[in-house]
């Protein structure tokens, strides 16, 4: 009588303040199953002859010469994706002037963590900034962000696919947990909660919740298939998974910094596992098509998300 209903610690996220963790991976995953990844070889070049391969130097006073990174972030850490006979590679390891140091720490005095979100390797020691550093990695072709994740300010990035702007424009002066990339969505939970007694007897609510999924691309083709594709999710029922068990398991698939968790489970086994709710996206509409300039698209889908206890 005396204490919050629902609520048991102070941390304790449920089904809103989760939503957009759990949205998150569905997008994720889901692209990836439609073939939403690159895979990165030695032998791969891109569209202007650059080998995407090879890492740069970050260029951050603060961690002097220990970071190697990639033109593209958020590399594909997922494992058990099969789209046309491909998959995303899994990083065995790095090539450092030419000596393979095998994943996921290397060894001796060449030790480093592998920060997947934002595509570095990220050394124990100091390396001369003219070393070389390659590896086969994958990458997502369509970044996913959390509103309730992002920092202070972002700044998009265009015309990743050609790493000679990466130096050129400036933009390695940026750090990438600022960097946006294209294609991107970025999940925004909006005030317009509306709870709905569930049945007599119980203080039990369905939920609903509407968020917004902004997208951002460089040509208006592929802002309209993205649109598309999340506009034609209504009707789809998802699993919430309990995000404070996940914790609690230490079952995340990635660290703190960005390494792959030993323990770490797929999307999959995350919702079938450790299910909370389940929802279903009751509507879904576009409500803003925008076109900033001849290299920014944007689009706006909202989802009304009914949520079940």
């Amino acid at each position: 009588m005396t204490t919050f209903l629902h609520v048991n610690a102070i941390g304790q996220k449920n089904a809103i303040a989760a939503l957009e963790d759990n949205l998150k991976g569905f997008l994720d995953w889901s692209f990836l199953n439609i073939g939403g990844f690159v895979n990165i070889e030695t032998s791969t070049s891109g569209l202007y002859g650059d080998n995407f391969n090879t890492l740069k130097p970050v260029n951050d006073p603060s961690q002097k010469s220990k970071i190697w990174e990639s033109v593209r972030k958020d590399w594909v850490y997922e494992s058990g994706i099969n789209y046309e006979s491909q998959s995303p590679i899994q990083i065995s390891g790095i090539n450092l002037n030419n000596t393979f140091l095998p994943a996921p720490t290397g060894s001796g005095s060449y030790s480093y963590t592998i920060d997947y979100n934002l595509g570095r390797i990220c050394f124990d020691n100091y390396m001369s900034s003219n070393s070389s550093v390659k590896l086969n990695y994958s990458y997502r072709l369509v970044q996913v962000y959390k509103a309730n994740e992002s920092e202070w300010w972002k700044e998009l990035q265009k015309a990743t696919y050609n790493p000679a702007n990466f130096n050129s424009n400036g933009d390695n002066s940026i750090t990438a947990n600022h960097r946006i990339q294209l294609p991107a969505i970025i999940i925004e939970t909006i005030p317009r909660t509306v709870l709905i007694p569930r049945e007599l007897g119980t203080t039990q609510n369905i939920i609903i919740q509407d968020v917004l999924l902004h997208i951002f691309t460089e040509n208006i083709n592929q802002r309209n298939l993205l649109v598309e594709t999340l506009v034609l999710q209504k009707d789809k029922t998802l699993s919430l998974y309990n995000i404070n068990k996940v914790v609690k398991d230490n079952t995340n698939p990635l660290n703190k910094n960005g390494s792959k968790n030993n323990n770490g489970k797929n999307y999959p086994y995350l919702c079938e596992n450790y299910r909370q709710h389940w929802c279903t996206i009751k509507n879904s509409t576009i409500t803003e098509l925008n076109s900033f300039s001849s290299s920014l698209f944007n689009g706006i889908v909202r989802w009304s998300v009914e949520i079940f206890p």
